[in-house]
């Protein structure tokens, strides 16, 4: 039952990522120069299961703070939202130039 479960999680994990890729091609998307953010999107949607396991993982030692599941969690997850912030930060000035 569990498998199920998790196995379930795992599969509408990558059918949102999966979305969001395919989103990103939508000429509705492409004409507010959108299409970055939405792979940023996808990558922080399937970066995010693993980074939370490692974060978890992290945090494993009784003497182990919060501080150490962030770190855990940051260094799965850093690169994806750096990547987000920067398409954000991008669209934000192409928004601001028209």
């Amino acid at each position: 039952m569990y498998v199920l479960l998790y196995n379930g999680f795992l599969l509408i994990i990558i059918a949102i990522a999966i979305a969001l890729f395919m989103a990103a091609e939508r000429p509705m998307i492409k004409n507010k120069k959108l299409s970055f953010v939405m792979i940023g999107l996808g990558l922080n949607v399937i970066a995010t299961p693993l980074a939370l396991f490692i974060g978890v993982m992290a945090t494993d030692s009784p003497t182990s703070t919060s501080k150490n599941f962030w770190a855990g969690f940051l260094f799965i997850q850093g690169i994806p939202i750096l990547i987000l912030i920067i398409g954000i930060i991008k669209w934000f000035i192409d928004r601001n130039k028209r």
